[in-house]
């Protein structure tokens, strides 16, 4: 079923504006399902973490609903993220490792579907209201484990 959906991937591309930042995007047969941009901290200074900021998906992947961050499509770029973090990043299993700022309508879907800690709120933008998530060590693995229980483990195919 093609889409017409388009995004200014280009606009997404100029403001991932530092090196340790990254765009993957999930295509399959042809057709682009998903993306995601997060940040991978590697600063002495700072405690390493991947921070996830933005994660759009296909409309045609959500049918009906009005929520864009379906499984199985969501699941797996959040999986992708916390892939990189776990296989880069060596902190102790209790520790944050994975980080997201949430608008309020995907509290839901961060907390319940995805089972990440609730850390508090943030102000984004003036005005404009954040809800912080995290995964430690241990349950960044633990959704590795449940995700790929669930839905297999993905093939890599070279374009």
């Amino acid at each position: 079923m093609p889409s017409n959906w388009t995004f200014h991937w280009q606009e997404l591309w100029r403001r991932n504006d530092f090196e340790f930042q990254n765009i993957v995007k999930l295509v399959y047969a042809g057709q682009i399902w998903g993306l995601i941009r997060y940040s991978v901290y590697l600063y002495p200074y700072l405690p390493e973490t991947v921070e996830i900021d933005q994660i759009e998906t296909n409309p045609i992947s959500r049918g009906q609903q009005p929520n864009r961050l379906l499984e199985p499509i969501g699941k797996w770029l959040i999986w992708y993220a916390t892939q990189v973090g776990l296989r880069s990043f060596s902190v102790k299993e209790s520790e944050a490792l994975i980080f997201v700022v949430s608008l309020n309508s995907a509290v839901d879907y961060y907390r319940d579907i995805i089972e990440m800690e609730y850390m508090g709120a943030t102000n984004i933008a003036p005005g404009e209201d954040g809800y912080v998530f995290k995964f430690s060590r241990d349950n960044a693995a633990a959704f590795i484990r449940r995700h790929e229980s669930q839905w297999g483990i993905p093939t890599p195919v070279d374009s």
